[in-house]
Parts: structure tokens; C-alpha cells; sequence
């Protein structure tokens, strides 16, 4: 069973929408890039489960809710060693670097990322 030791908020950079006027060689489509917020589970291994919280065109905006509810949920673990309601359906996130969890099975799918990465740009 998968018990987190914290909850940490986290962003990446997403597609928000589309602006067909901004669209050039490098971005076809017209891509508009923001930012995703997620609170990002951890256990003693490394392993993580992640909730997506909010997707905003700046990153501080889509942060500061994941942040508060990171908090939040941390503070209900330490307090109270409840898990989040729904907890069960929070989907599986990346093993943390370095962790015992990413020694035994996340370095293989990095490198597997790392080489479709290049099968797509032809480097």
C-alpha cells in the first residue's frame, strides 16, 4: 500500500490553447504554452502519485493552489495520519530522482523518454 511521508506542490509546461495568428515554422499549430499545477505525493521509495490541480498561462497562478493544498493535505497527514479522500484514485506519478524508486525502474523509463525524444528530432 502506498503511504506518502509528504505532499509537494509541482508545475510543468503545457499547451493552454491556440492562437492561429501566432502559428511559424517552430510552432505550427499556433501553440500558447502555460503552466499545470499538481500536488505531488511521495513515499519513503521515492514512488509518487500526483492530482492535477490547475492549468493557468502564468505559472505563479497555477501554483499557488497546488502549494495551499500541499500544505493543507501535509498538515492533515502530520496532524491526523489521514490520507486525502479519493487518495486511491490519484494517478502514478514519476519516481523521485535518485530514489531507491527511480535506481530500480525510473532511470529505464527516462532513458526509454530520452531515446523517443530522439527518434522524433533526429538528433
Amino acid at each position: 500500500m502506498f503511504k506518502p511521508v509528504d505532499f509537494l506542490a509541482q508545475t510543468d509546461i503545457v499547451v493552454v490553447g491556440r492562437n492561429p495568428e501566432m502559428a511559424d515554422y517552430d510552432n505550427p499549430r499556433g501553440d500558447v504554452h502555460g503552466f499545470a499545477s499538481y500536488v505531488r505525493a511521495a513515499d519513503a521509495a521515492g514512488n509518487t502519485k500526483m492530482l492535477f490541480v490547475k492549468t493557468a498561462l502564468f505559472e505563479a497562478e497555477a501554483l499557488e493552489p497546488a502549494e495551499a493544498l500541499a500544505r493543507v493535505l501535509t498538515k492533515r497527514l502530520i496532524n491526523f495520519g489521514k490520507l486525502p479522500v479519493g487518495f486511491e484514485r490519484w494517478k502514478p506519478g514519476r519516481p523521485v530522482y535518485g530514489s531507491d524508486a527511480y535506481l530500480e525502474y525510473g532511470a529505464d523509463e527516462d532513458l526509454a523518454f530520452e531515446r523517443d525524444l530522439e527518434d522524433c528530432h533526429g538528433y
